[in-house]
């Protein structure tokens, strides 16, 4: 009996000790998963700062992105020519059985816009014009298609929520998260679209009736375009998008957020446009003097017109070219679209 307690005794004190670490082994143990701690927590914390610095950035470059695609593929109804987005063309033909010979898109009266805009902006009134189809078209919007009404903002935030969620979601942001980011940023890209954009064409600021804008009845609204348009970005805004104009609409499609026009190639400086600017025609109307920053490029006069048409028209033939005043075609420039010179 004896024995029997002692096997008991000397088990209980042995397999214990022998399947237990010992407590130099926990201590070696813990060390690693100590030191290790901080070095987890430092990389969680930098990844969350790179994560929050790059949230912003990376939605201007979404949108910058989209702009271009809106602008030059829909709204001046690329997306329509045959050789324009065949992948695109090619996923909608799975996806929804469009074949591709069909799948068109409306138009805005966007292109019309065009067909009234002279190269200083200002917008073609004459009683001819007026009477015509294109302008008619736009007689229903108080902005003639300067604006970014309401619809328009809905319409782009749908637009970035299948290239906005995938990428937030891969940076770590949640639904509500990124949801809070993207809305403040169109509202963001509406109001200095409306702030500009249609002033910059001789009309008014947009309402909040018709969209996020600064005309009458916004508090603060007046000084925030007049704060505006002495800044350099609206400067730079202002020139690059007559530039746009002036050469027909086939470059400088961004309008707000440049970035993908210098990406694409379809950038066009101002140094390059300013010599093909046209002087108004004789007696022409237009419908408001247009609000410009200051030192922006200006019409040139007849003469310095004509003369520069001389010299071009001859650089033209000596390279084997031909005459004319239509905007020339530029490497890769999109579709030259009417504007307010052509009958």
């Amino acid at each position: 009996l004896h024995e029997g307690a002692a096997r008991h005794m000397l088990a209980t004190l042995v397999f214990p000790a022998a399947y237990s670490p010992s407590p130099f082994a926990s201590l070696a143990a813990a060390r690693p998963r100590t030191a290790a701690a901080p070095a987890m927590t430092e990389l969680s914390l930098a990844a969350t700062v790179v994560r929050d610095v790059s949230a912003l950035p990376t939605m201007y470059a979404l949108m910058s992105l989209n702009e271009y695609m809106t602008h030059r593929y829909f709204q001046h109804l690329e997306f329509n020519r045959p050789e324009s987005l065949p992948w695109v063309k090619s996923l909608v033909e799975r996806v929804a059985g469009v074949p591709a010979a069909e799948q068109r898109v409306p138009g805005d009266g966007h292109v019309e816009h065009h067909a009234e805009t002279y190269d200083d902006m200002s917008l073609k009134n004459d009683e001819r014009w007026r009477a015509n189809k294109a302008s008619q078209s736009l007689d229903d919007d108080y902005y003639r298609g300067t604006a970014f009404h309401w619809s328009a903002t809905l319409i782009m935030t749908v637009q970035m929520l299948p290239s906005v969620l995938p990428t937030y979601a891969l940076m770590g942001w949640s639904l509500p998260e990124t949801i809070a980011i993207l809305l403040p940023s169109m509202l963001l890209h509406a109001v200095v679209w409306n702030a500009i954009h249609p002033p910059m064409h001789g009309l008014p600021p947009v309402a909040l009736t018709d969209g996020f804008g600064t005309g009458p009845g916004v508090a603060g609204g007046k000084a925030f375009s007049e704060w505006l348009i002495g800044t350099r970005y609206a400067h730079w805004i202002f020139e690059n998008h007559m530039g746009h104009h002036v050469l027909g609409g086939q470059c400088n499609y961004n309008v707000c957020c440049p970035m993908t026009d210098h990406l694409l190639g379809s950038y066009v400086p101002t140094a390059e446009w300013q010599p093909k600017m046209r002087p108004l025609p004789a007696n022409a109307q237009t419908r408001g003097p247009v609000v410009a920053p200051a030192n922006v490029p200006q019409l040139p006069t007849r003469e310095e017109y004509e003369a520069t048409r001389l010299l071009q028209r001859q650089m033209r033939e000596s390279a084997g070219g031909g005459g004319g005043t239509a905007p020339a075609a530029i490497a890769n420039g999109g579709t030259i679209i009417a504007d307010a010179y052509s009958e």
